[in-house]
Parts: C-alpha cells; sequence; structure tokens
C-alpha cells in the first residue's frame, strides 16, 4: 500500500544528509535498514553534468543527465519524504518535449507517488520561480528555501523570503528553512556561535516556520596534501553543533542538524578516466573522521584489503553488524570482498557516516 502524501516530519533526533545524487550516495541510502530510513529526511541534489560512472563515459546533455533521476529516486528512496533541489548550472536547461528541469522531475515523480518537496535557493531565478510555483500549488507540499550564510547577512534577508512567500502563494508555515553554513572555520566555537545566533535572530520568528536546519560541513575540500597512512580530522560541524545548541538563549527554536556526510559541497566535474585518485576509507568516528589513504586506486586495487584490515584492527571501528559499510569493511578485510572501486567505497564511507550521525544524535540529544 502507497502511504499518503504528507509534509516533511522532522523530529528532534532527526538527520538531514545533504547529498548529490550520485551513485555512491544513493546507493549508501538504499543499504540503509528501514527503522534508520524513518529517521532521517535527506536534501538531495540534482548535480550538474558530471561523468557517469555506470556508463564509464561523460554524460552528454541535460536531458540524458536528468532523465534518469525519478526512476532511479523512486527504486532507491521510493515514497519516503525528502528535499529535491536542481543544481544552479542546469536548472534553466530543458527536456527534449520543452519541459524545464524542475517541472520535468517533479512531473515525473508524482507519476510514481514520490513524497519529494521541491528546495530552492534564496536567490531563485524568476523562471524557476514560476516553475515551482506550479509544483508547489499541485502538490500542497511545501517548499524549502536554501540560504547561504553569507545571505544571512544580507540587509533585505526578510524581504527576499517574503517576496518567496507571497510569490508561490503560501504561508511561512510550508516553508522548511535550511541555513547552509558551508564549509566555515568553526574555531573557536563560541564566537562562532554568537555570530550565527545573531544571524539567525535575523529571520524573525523562527517558530513560524515548518522547519528549521543547519547543514555544513568541516571536511577539507581536497585530500590532497594528507599523507599516505592514516589521518584524524576533527568534525568539527559536529562539535561546534553541540556547542551552538547549548549557547541558544531559553525559548529560541534550535535547528535540526545535517551535514555533507563525507562529501564537500563544493564539486567541480571532471572525467574520471583522467584522474588518478588515491584509495582511501574514510571512516566517522564521534568526534572525527579516520581518513586512511593509500597509493593511486588504479595501480593497485587490492590495497583496500590492507587498509581495511589496518581500520578493523585500529580501535575505532564500530564491528561488522553496526552497518552495510561496515560489514563490507569487515569482509575485505579478510578478502571476503572485493577491493570494487572508489564509487562503492565512497558510498560505504557514507552509509558508515549516516548511521554513526544517528547515533550521536540518539546518544547525545537532537533538538529539545
Amino acid at each position: 500500500m502507497i502511504p499518503p502524501k504528507s509534509v516533511i516530519p522532522l523530529s528532534g533526533t532527526s538527520y538531514v544528509p545533504a547529498l548529490r545524487w550520485r551513485e555512491a550516495e544513493s546507493q549508501a541510502l538504499l543499504d540503509l535498514p528501514p527503522s534508520l530510513k524513518d529517521r532521517i529526511v535527506p536534501l538531495i541534489t540534482i548535480p550538474e553534468i558530471e561523468f557517469d560512472f555506470s556508463l564509464w563515459r561523460p554524460r552528454r546533455s541535460i536531458r540524458d543527465h536528468v532523465r534518469p533521476f525519478p526512476s532511479r529516486y523512486s527504486q532507491r528512496w521510493r515514497h519516503r519524504p525528502a528535499w529535491v533541489g536542481v543544481n544552479k548550472n542546469i536548472v534553466q536547461g530543458h527536456m527534449a518535449d520543452g519541459r524545464d528541469v524542475f517541472t520535468y522531475v517533479f512531473d515525473e515523480l508524482r507519476m510514481r507517488m514520490a513524497n519529494a518537496v521541491p528546495a530552492i535557493p534564496l536567490d531563485v531565478d524568476a523562471n524557476t520561480l514560476r516553475s515551482v510555483s506550479s509544483i508547489v500549488n499541485f502538490d500542497k507540499l511545501g517548499v524549502a528555501i536554501l540560504i547561504r550564510i553569507e545571505e544571512l547577512m544580507h540587509p533585505k534577508l526578510l524581504a527576499r523570503i517574503q517576496f518567496i512567500i507571497s510569490s508561490l502563494g503560501i504561508r511561512s508555515d510550508d516553508i522548511d528553512l535550511i541555513a547552509d553554513i558551508g564549509a566555515p572555520n568553526f574555531s573557536p566555537y563560541e564566537e562562532f556561535a554568537k555570530g550565527l545566533i545573531a544571524n539567525l535572530s535575523r529571520l524573525g520568528n523562527l517558530q513560524t516556520y515548518r522547519n528549521l536546519v543547519m547543514i555544513g560541513t568541516a571536511l577539507p575540500e581536497s585530500f590532497g596534501k594528507l599523507k599516505r597512512g592514516i589521518s584524524v580530522i576533527p568534525r568539527h560541524d559536529w562539535l561546534f553543533y553541540q556547542t551552538l545548541k547549548s549557547g541558544l538563549p531559553a525559548g529560541t527554536r534550535r535547528p535540526i542538524f545535517g551535514d555533507y556526510t563525507i562529501v564537500h559541497p563544493r564539486f567541480s566535474a571532471v572525467d574520471m578516466r583522467m584522474i588518478k585518485s588515491a584509495a582511501r576509507i574514510i571512516y566517522t568516528t564521534p568526534d572525527s573522521w579516520v581518513m586512511i589513504k593509500g597509493k593511486a586506486f588504479r595501480d593497485d586495487p587490492g590495497q583496500m584489503h590492507n587498509h581495511c584490515a589496518q581500520l578493523v584492527h585500529s580501535g575505532v571501528f564500530r564491528g561488522p553488524h553496526y552497518s552495510v559499510g561496515d560489514t563490507y569493511i569487515s569482509d575485505c578485510a579478510v578478502g571476503k570482498a572485493s577491493p570494487s572501486n572508489p564509487t562503492r567505497w565512497k558510498g560505504i564511507g557514507i552509509n558508515h557516516h549516516i548511521t554513526h550521525v544517528l547515533d550521536d544524535l540518539a546518544t547525545y540529544g537532537g533538538v529539545p
């Protein structure tokens, strides 16, 4: 039985992973058990045109790039709620029948009974706003507005939000505000928290919006400068979130926690056939990411057996039954699983990360 559509149902221990819809990200979601899927609402963005790992060639057009999304989304996330956005570099493109990307995607998702809510940036262009207006007024599920950290300081912030609300013909309680703080310098936590709290206050009465979410990351944009072997990267985004919560004035609405999992938000589409990326495992722990980096994956895929064995015996491994990703790591460590490919290892890391963050929120407390 297909469940009825509903608004985004966030609660105190909910988690919002911001994901670019690539093979690794979508597989990581698919591999989660239902009990964990129930506690996350992903912010999914259709990325700009990039390399197609399944076909092993670059995609040649917006049409070819976007067309598979609705069916893959339906297969891997089915009728669960999510926000769906489109990268700014392709959002004004058109499909073969003339429909713009947003209209095509939501028409197709609607046919598949997907429970999707459009996500748009605060500086949305007029054409996209018209298309989203039609979607919102048809589906009656509201919209998410993504606000970058620099936009929180804009003198006309509230006016811009109100313009979107009035253009869509909806109310503020149909709006999910998602503050995207990107990859800032989080330290010192207390000072950054004070500044962010001051900027969040410029959004007006936060209680009037349906949801308030904050996403960001502390991962470096590139791992190229990290040496081979084990590196430890502090999870400043998660540690800062706890400081932010404790620093919010009494009665202030607490934002739901979100992050970019183990992928940096700044992504440049490249032809992966021309890149010799290093083999690596990124493994989330309570306060850091442990990264095991090797030599070029393509030159020696079998090195992953040793990397996995090193992780299993490192003292931070959560055990083979912790997540699907952990099972694969455990099996690879003893040669029961193949070295696979870099895409698979990114998905393994994301699957473990999502599982770990949900444990973090349950253990250390979500939004009261």
